[in-house]
């Protein structure tokens, strides 16, 4: 991560994760607890936790039911956020975030959560945002509001969600609360 502190009231700060896990012995995959997710409000916060990936696959409806598990083993992320003060408590918040997760494996039989270096760039969710934040020097309480732009599990133009005309406020616009900032 960096931060770019314009003055003591604005900044700009980036980060970006990449990382791959590999399963090692004779395991055939990763434990659980050690697979990458998207979404939410430490990542891509245009997705609920768990609710992006991987690539373009889409869990059916029938299957997802309200407990989202998307897991996999490579993850690329990148965030952009412009941070300011409202006044000495109340602070804003502009962002961008970029990433999925994939699958190293052919072995995956999800359609479309494969990594390959000439689809990936491709199967890119990207989000953009606003969020309040509420500092009280000790614990930073926020709010986020993601806002989907590109919808990897969408084919063809339609993928660009907020240009197509069919933008959904319930499935479209997230909203996380969280304790402290995400990077």
């Amino acid at each position: 991560s960096y931060n770019y502190f314009i003055n003591k009231d604005n900044s700009v700060i980036t980060r970006f994760f990449g990382g791959v896990a590999q399963p090692y012995g004779n395991s055939k995959a990763m434990p659980f607890v050690k697979q990458y997710f998207s979404g939410g409000g430490q990542g891509i916060r245009a997705w609920y936790p768990r609710k992006l990936g991987p690539g373009s696959y889409v869990l059916p409806d029938s299957i997802a039911g309200d407990y989202p598990n998307q897991l996999s083993d490579i993850k690329l992320e990148f965030n952009l956020e412009y941070r300011y003060s409202l006044n000495r408590s109340w602070k804003g918040a502009l962002f961008l975030d970029v990433g999925n997760i994939w699958s190293i494996s052919e072995s995956d039989e999800r359609e479309g959560a494969l990594f390959e270096f000439d689809k990936f760039y491709r199967q890119l969710a990207v989000g953009t945002g606003f969020g309040i934040r509420y500092d009280l020097d000790f614990a930073v309480f926020r709010i986020d509001w993601g806002i989907k732009i590109h919808d990897p599990g969408i084919q063809g133009k339609d993928s660009w969600v907020l240009f197509n005309g069919s933008f959904n406020r319930h499935d479209d616009l997230i909203w996380h609360i969280a304790v402290g900032y995400p990077f």
